[in-house]
């Protein structure tokens, strides 16, 4: 079951213009609420972004992508580095588990990488984030306007598994 959902999970950078409901975004928080944290120091909070101007100051602060502005909800995950042990690694287990819930929910998502430094900096003066918050991506999510087809057995390669050692 769960395998069946990860190979569903594929990048979705189109989006029908339908609003996704607000229940489907807190499942879509509760999901990265439940991901495991460093030390259980639980860190993550979330903006949730649907307002166009404020979607459009996210693709302009970041490098352009048009998924950006045209999902329906941005999801902006970021860690407390003053309570993370392991912020980046908490971030990246949130995102999966928020683009998994996605996928069961048939809503369609793709991780949009913040570079440190500069894109960091107008990302925070464009959604007002405080300098102890680390955002390393952005999550434009909607309803795709087609799912990208599942991961199949074909690209298992098992020529990269190593047993003992290399």
């Amino acid at each position: 079951m769960i395998l069946d959902a990860i190979s569903h999970r594929r990048a979705c950078r189109s989006f029908k213009a339908e609003s996704v409901p607000p229940a489907l975004i807190e499942e879509l928080i509760k999901a990265a609420q439940f991901a495991p944290t460093a030390r259980n120091r639980r860190p993550l909070e979330f903006i949730i972004v649907t307002d166009q101007k404020t979607k459009q100051a996210i693709h302009d602060a970041l490098v352009p992508q048009d998924s950006v502005v045209q999902a329906p909800v941005i999801i902006v995950p970021m860690a407390d580095t003053k309570v993370a042990s392991k912020p980046r690694e908490d971030l990246a287990l949130a995102t999966e588990n928020i683009w998994l819930q996605a996928t069961h929910l048939q809503l369609g998502c793709v991780w949009k990488h913040v570079h440190d430094g500069e894109e960091q900096q107008k990302l925070r003066a464009a959604l007002g984030i405080p300098e102890n918050f680390l955002v390393i991506n952005v999550l434009p999510i909607g309803y795709p306007t087609e799912m990208p087809t599942p991961y199949t057995d074909a690209e298992f390669d098992s020529k990269k598994i190593h047993r003992e050692k290399w």
